[in-house]
C-alpha cells in the first residue's frame, strides 16, 4: 500500500511505502527534512503531523514525551504512517544531483594522531560518483546489522577519498576495531549522505561550535568557504578537555592567517600545566556569551556532544537573540 505525505507550507508531496519511517520516504524521492542521528535519539528530525495517523515504533518518552505526542509531534526518523499523512516541515531541500546509495570502500589509510582520535581515509570504487553536501555523514554497516555514523572531513570526495575523524570510545564497537584492528586495505559497507548540516545560502556573520571530533564536518565547512572565495565572517570555535584534542590546532592558526574573514578561538576545559595553555578556558558556548553581546543578525552551526549543543541552543537563542531557525546543529551520539 502506497500512502501520500502533503508537506507544509512548502507544497511539496511524497509517497511512502508500507513501514517505510516519513524520513526515509522523504530521502527516496529526493527530498531532504531536517535530520540528523537517523536513530530516534538526537531529536533533530522531531515536527507535527497536521492531519493523518501515526505509528511512533521504538522511539524513546526521553527524546518525544507522551505530551509532545499528544500534541501531533513525531520523529520522522522513526514515525510510519498509518494513513496518508499531512506534515509540518519549514525546512525542506531538494537532493539535486545527490542520492542515497550503498557502496563499498577500501581503507586507504589509518593516521593515529593521538591516543585517542584517527584519521581514517576510505577510497571509492573506480568511476564512483557519491556527492554531498559539506558537513553531512555517511553510516558504516556493520556485520552485526547495526550502524555508526560520520561526518566527511572534506567538501567533496578528492580523488575519490573520503576522511573522516574517529575517537576511541570506551566500549565502542566500530571505534575499537578501528584502534585495534582494522588495517589498509580493508573493506567496509557503506550508506548515504544523510544529514541536513550544511550551509545555508546567506552574507551575514557566522560562527562555528566543535567540540572533539565534531571538527570534521565544521572543517569540510570551513573548505567549502574556501573554495567558493567567500568574505562571510566566520567566529570558529573548537573546544577540547586537554590541548592533545585540538588535533588541528596548528592548522587552524595557520588558515586564520592566510584568512581575513576566519577569527579561531580555541577553548580547553580541563588544561594541563605541562602544556602551558595561555588560551580561552571553560566550554566554547561559554566562550561566545563572553565575546558577543547579539546575534540576532548571526548563524550558528554546532558539531558535537548532545550536551554542548543542548546547553548552547538555549543559551544563544534566550540570552542573546539568536533566532531559533538561524542554528543548525549536528549531535554526535
Amino acid at each position: 500500500m502506497t500512502i501520500r505525505v502533503d508537506i507544509q507550507p512548502s507544497g511539496q508531496a511524497f509517497n511512502l511505502e508500507a513501514g517505510q519511517s516519513i524520513l526515509d520516504g522523504a530521502l527516496a524521492e529526493g527530498l531532504m527534512l531536517k535530520h540528523s542521528c537517523r536513530e530516534g535519539t538526537c531529536g533533530s528530525c522531531k515536527g507535527r503531523v497536521v492531519e493523518g495517523r501515526v505509528e511512533h515504533g521504538e522511539t524513546s518518552l526521553e527524546v518525544l514525551s507522551e505530551a509532545e505526542r499528544a500534541a501531533g509531534l513525531a520523529l520522522f526518523c522513526r514515525a510510519t504512517a498509518a494513513s496518508d499523512l499531512v506534515i509540518e516541515a519549514p525546512e525542506v531541500t531538494e537532493l539535486r544531483g545527490i542520492s542515497i546509495q550503498q557502496l563499498a570502500a577500501r581503507v586507504a589509510g589509518i593516521d593515529k594522531i593521538s591516543d585517542d582520535v584517527a584519521i581514517v581515509r576510505l577510497m571509492l570504487p573506480p568511476g564512483t560518483t557519491f556527492n554531498y553536501y559539506p558537513g553531512q555523514f555517511v553510516q558504516v554497516l556493520l556485520k552485526d546489522g547495526s550502524r555508526r555514523s560520520y561526518s566527511m572531513a572534506t567538501r567533496a570526495a578528492e580523488d575519490n577519498h573520503l576522511e573522516w575523524h574517529v575517537r576511541r570510545v570506551p566500549g565502542g564497537v566500530f571505534s575499537t576495531h578501528v584502534f585495534e584492528a582494522l588495517k589498509p586495505k580493508a573493506m567496509l559497507r557503506l550508506e548515504g549522505p544523510f544529514g541536513s548540516f550544511f550551509l545555508r545560502e546567506g552574507s551575514g556573520p557566522l560562527i562555528f561550535l566543535a567540540t572533539g571530533t565534531g571538527f570534521a564536518p565544521i572543517k569540510a565547512l570551513l573548505e567549502q568557504l574556501r573554495e567558493q572565495g567567500s568574505r562571510r565572517p566566520v567566529y570558529l570555535y573548537w573546544g577540547g578537555r586537554r590541548r592533545e584534542d585540538l588535533y588541528r590546532h596548528d592548522e587552524l592558526l595557520a588558515l586564520e592567517a592566510e584568512l581575513p574573514w576566519l577569527r579561531y578561538t580555541p577553548v580547553l576545559s580541563r588544561p594541563t600545566g605541562d602544556c602551558d595553555w595561555q588560551g580561552a578556558t571553560g566550554h566554547v558556548q561559554q566562550q561566545v556569551l563572553k565575546d558577543f553581546a547579539d546575534l540576532r543578525d548571526f548563524e550558528v552551526y554546532a558539531c558535537g556532544s548532545p550536551a554542548m549543543i543542548d546547553s548552547a541552543r538555549r543559551a544563544l537563542i534566550e540570552r542573546l537573540g539568536l533566532a531559533e531557525s538561524r542554528f543548525h546543529a549536528d549531535a554526535f551520539v
